[in-house]
Formats: C-alpha cells, sequence, structure tokens
C-alpha cells in the first residue's frame, strides 16, 4: 500500500500520487481524509493546511470553495506542477476507480454525519463489493464501529501505535476488525502479532520502508503494508 500516494516522488495525498501508485502496481493507495467547515471530504493529513499549501490555517475553518483556492505546494517534486490542489475524496475515489487501485482511507477527524457521507461515497464508487472493498483505517475506535454499524462488508483496522496489555486487550475484543500496526516499534513483539493472527484478527503493518523488516513481519504472516519507498515499476 503506497502511503499518501508515491510521496517519495509526488506531492503527498494528491491525485498525481494516486496515479504514480497504480503506475507502479501497488493493491492500494493510502490516502488521509479530514472534514472542510462545510462538511467536504478532502485529503489533508495535518490538521493546518501549511504543511502542504501556500496558505495556512485548519481545514475544518476553510469552506470547500475557499479551500480550493489553495494551492499545493510543498511535498516531493511539487514544483512539477502548476495550480496543483487538494483533491475532494470523491476526486480521489474517481481516480482509483478510473487506474484500478484500492483506497486505504484514514479517517482524521469527522462527525456522524461525515462518516454517512464517506459511506456514500464509498458506496457510489463501488467500493463496498466484498472482492474490491476499500480499507477505512483510524486511530478513533469509536470512528470505526460508526462504520461498522453503517456497512459490515468494508474492512476496517484500528491503527496502534504500541500494543500495549490495554491495547491487546481491546483489539481482541473487538470484533470484526482488523489491527494496524507500526512495524517499527520495538514493544510491538511478534508473540503479541501471532496471538492477534492466532485469533483470527486481519493485520496490516505500517509504515514498513526496509526490505528486511517487511520480511521479518512476512514470517510472521502479516501480509498488508503500508510503505513510503518500498516499490517496483510494472
Amino acid at each position: 500500500c503506497a502511503h499518501r500516494g508515491v510521496s517519495a516522488r509526488m506531492p503527498e495525498n494528491t491525485l498525481p500520487a494516486i496515479k504514480k501508485a497504480a503506475e507502479y502496481g501497488f493493491d492500494y493507495v493510502e490516502i488521509d481524509i479530514r472534514q472542510t467547515k462545510d462538511g467536504v471530504w478532502v485529503l489533508m493529513h495535518d490538521e493546518n493546511i501549511k504543511t502542504v499549501c501556500d496558505k495556512k490555517g485548519k481545514v475544518s475553518s476553510y469552506t470547500y470553495y475557499d479551500l480550493a483556492a489553495c494551492s499545493v505546494i510543498r511535498g516531493a517534486n511539487a514544483e512539477e506542477y502548476e495550480n496543483l490542489k487538494v483533491p475532494t475524496l470523491e476526486q480521489a475515489l474517481k481516480c482509483c476507480l478510473e487506474y484500478n487501485i484500492i483506497p486505504m482511507i484514514e479517517i482524521k477527524d469527522y462527525t456522524s454525519d461525515g462518516i454517512k457521507k464517506l459511506l456514500e461515497l464509498i458506496e457510489k464508487y463501488g467500493f463496498t463489493d466484498i472482492q474490491y472493498s476499500c480499507s477505512v483505517i483510524s486511530f478513533e475506535r469509536e470512528a470505526l464501529e460508526l462504520v461498522r454499524e453503517q456497512n459490515k462488508n468494508i474492512k476496517i483496522f484500528k491503527l496502534v501505535s504500541k500494543l500495549t496489555d490495554k491495547e491487546m486487550q481491546k483489539c481482541l475484543e473487538a470484533e470484526n476488525m482488523g489491527v494496524s500496526f507500526n512495524g517499527n516499534e520495538k514493544s510491538n513483539t511478534p508473540e503479541k502479532i501471532e496471538e492477534l493472527r492466532a485469533n483470527g484478527i486481519e493485520l496490516a503493518c505500517w509504515t514498513i520502508d526496509e526490505a528486511d523488516a517487511m520480511m521479518k513481519w512476512v514470517e510472521e504472516g502479516v501480509t498488508t503494508f503500508v510503505t513510503n519507498r518500498i516499490y517496483y515499476h510494472n
């Protein structure tokens, strides 16, 4: 899974980054979403747009109309793109459909109404089919529970930095919810991963940028990886 698109070569969370992920043969593309002031889902990792744009302020303080006036000027090779815009989630899903790549959508912030709109968009573009189901991921367990209440097919993964005893218990008790863990965190031991796997919990691993680190987890039965740099060209 390409982290924020092929963000090592394109500005992160943009349509060019998604297209490049498809070109490079990724199965999934991970994108981060936030809501504007008027409830439009857009692609943005950080709360403040100044990280990538020519203006500053929280995504939630902009209407989409105002955000559309901003340009993405930071990120890998951003200077090669003139007037590059922050895409809406709908634009990103259209792009995924056109280029035959499945989205892995990370919810960064949310409202109940926003979750409903999110699922409507996912349904609209056919990413609820079991065979082509997108993944919805988040550090916010309640957001994932809202997704599951409204859709039984979409894959959901709880993002976990450290698999503490408390977090392990929550993961083991959650029904029909996968776990995406930090593969570089030493406290996330193979023994903990094996316990999750033995209990039928689907696993993913982030952010793996070295081949030897990936192989370590492959040997433990993990099959889904989010990466910035490991890719091949078709």
